[in-house]
């Protein structure tokens, strides 16, 4: 476990599991933003094939997924679930007390990893630069996604630009019940009736809930606690990001209070799809490509 502390912040991150940050501590509010369900024990190491299943071993904190989600062959290469970032432990390269800089290189794909994570001496702001070396002589198609667990409470606000919503698995929501584009927040539920998205519902609701947004007027999303009135925030290029995927489940998946936001290179989550809707992200030969993510906490 490596630690990144500055006087408004404390951050946790586990290169054992994927290099994610574990926790982001407020020290001013005194709130823990990242979820983990019931009995997760930081201290203890963690070590998994590569290939184990996703679901099987969440245990919430932040991970990223690449080079994809779902599990298959895709053009000779057979891809693993929820791809291979999260599951096999990196390389420190660096670290002090103000940032850390981590490597992977990966299995599936020929691409390498590296990233840094910095903590703003002063200010509650993290910035994590991303860069991805193709080390092959073949165009890659990818996707690269955040997969930020955060804890909530209800009636907290998700917080996204003006935006084009769609369900992403019409048969796995509970909520929405249409599948044709509708913009943030609304949406339509089974009868035809307007519904508003932008409030976190209780866990006595067992909703759940999972699409994509798309034709980001700026590159932000978020949540608002209520409670301590403070928001997370994240923010990005949408070259390097166009699209954000809001996983929820509010009881309604197995037993989890948890809202997942998602900056995405790509959509939908089946990658030849992608290719064929020319929303896939893609890495030519030799080619390095940067990407960065800005997270910063507001308090009103």
């Amino acid at each position: 476990m490596i630690t990144l502390e500055n006087p408004e912040l404390k951050l946790t991150i586990r290169p054992d599991s994927g290099g994610r940050i574990d926790q982001i501590f407020d020290r001013e509010t005194n709130r823990e933003w990242l979820w983990h369900p019931s009995g997760y024990d930081a201290s203890q190491s963690r070590s998994l094939p590569l290939g184990a299943s996703f679901d099987d071993h969440w245990s919430g904190g932040w991970d990223e997924i690449f080079p994809n989600d779902a599990a298959g062959e895709f053009r000779g290469r057979s891809l693993v679930d929820h791809g291979e970032l999260w599951s096999q432990a990196w390389t420190v390269v660096e670290a002090d007390s103000r940032q850390v800089q981590l490597r992977y290189c990966a299995q599936t794909v020929p691409v390498q990893i590296a990233k840094t994570i910095y903590l703003d001496p002063t200010r509650p702001r993290i910035t994590i630069d991303y860069r991805f070396e193709n080390q092959s002589h073949d165009t890659i198609p990818f996707l690269f996604k955040q997969h930020a667990a955060i804890a909530i409470d209800a009636g907290d606000e998700i917080l996204l630009p003006d935006c084009l919503i769609e369900p992403a698995v019409l048969e796995f929501s509970t909520w929405i019940g249409q599948p044709e584009k509708t913009s943030f927040p609304k949406a339509f539920a089974a009868d035809g009736n307007k519904i508003d998205l932008r409030y976190t519902p209780p866990p006595s609701s067992q909703l759940r809930e999972f699409y994509y947004s798309s034709n980001l007027t700026a590159g932000f999303c978020g949540v608002r606690h209520g409670r301590s009135k403070s928001a997370l925030i994240m923010r990005f290029d949408t070259a390097a990001f166009p699209y954000v995927w809001v996983f929820q489940s509010y009881g309604g998946w197995n037993g989890y209070y948890v809202l997942v936001l998602e900056p995405a290179t790509t959509m939908p989550y089946d990658l030849e799809t992608a290719c064929q809707h020319n929303t896939c992200a893609q890495i030519k030969p030799r080619e390095v490509q940067q990407r960065q993510l800005i997270v910063e906490l507001q308090r009103s």
